[in-house]
């Protein structure tokens, strides 16, 4: 968060609740920090300006969300920066490890978490490649990916890669040896 952004303690106080509350509305931050809706109103509007944060649409409620992606370090491609998981990501990942082809109803009632926070953070989860889900009936299951497949999805990629000549011979056995 840049600097200017973060002077406003309540700003900041906001900021915060948000990434540890992705897709929280704004009457929860209202009733949480006590704050006049314009108040709240302008502070949001300076985030979401600045590219701090994000908003959706959900029925009649506007849910906020970290513009930010979490990509975990050690799970990253190597040519990926890194940053780390939030801690709600980092909770539901210790789920799905004990409990594999666990659902998101299954996720709601063990971390009681809110449909929307699960949905966000599962939806992140998938995309950084840490979870993969499976159709189960009516259920969608979810398991975690071990570093076995991970490597072996990652290679993958870089074979596509070198097949498009997208990365070099030299690249491409670089990265191959880091990811062995």
């Amino acid at each position: 968060m840049g600097t200017e952004v973060t002077e406003h303690s309540t700003r900041r106080m906001i900021f915060r609740h948000i990434t540890h509350h992705p897709g929280v509305s704004f009457g929860v931050i209202r009733r949480v920090f006590g704050l006049a809706e314009s108040t709240l109103r302008y502070h949001l509007n300076y985030l979401e300006s600045h590219q701090e944060i994000k908003s959706f649409i959900d029925g009649r409620n506007k849910r906020y969300y970290p513009n930010r992606e979490y990509i975990f370090s050690p799970r990253a491609e190597p040519e990926q920066s890194a940053h780390q998981l939030s801690r709600t990501q980092e909770r539901l990942i210790k789920n799905i490890q004990a409990a594999p082809g666990i659902t998101q109803k299954e996720l709601i009632q063990k971390t009681r978490l809110k449909r929307i926070t699960i949905a966000y953070n599962i939806r992140k989860l998938l995309d950084f490649g840490v979870v993969r889900k499976e159709p189960n009936g009516r259920n969608v299951c979810y398991y975690y990916i071990s570093d076995a497949e991970l490597r072996e999805k990652i290679l993958k990629r870089l074979i596509t890669k070198l097949l498009n000549d997208e990365i070099d011979e030299k690249t491409f056995l670089a990265l191959k040896r880091k990811l062995m």
